[in-house]
């Protein structure tokens, strides 16, 4: 089995590997980092795809989420 890179940073192209669990991510197979986030945010919970204008939880669209 091949090894995948790390996601990408959609907004600001750069790689997610060195915060990974700071990464959120969208249904259309978007990653956005922990500071581009800020800029799609629509309110404290709530940030919005830049891409499909899916609107996410920001907890729930953590790859890696408290319990």
């Amino acid at each position: 089995m091949s090894e995948r890179s790390p996601p990408t940073c959609y907004i600001c192209g750069t790689s997610c590997e060195s915060y990974i669990t700071d990464t959120y991510y969208c249904i259309c197979d978007i990653a956005i980092c922990h500071d581009c986030v800020n800029s799609a945010k629509k309110n404290d919970k709530i940030w919005v795809c830049p891409h499909c204008k899916e609107e996410n939880d920001l907890e729930e669209s953590k790859l890696f989420r408290s319990t």
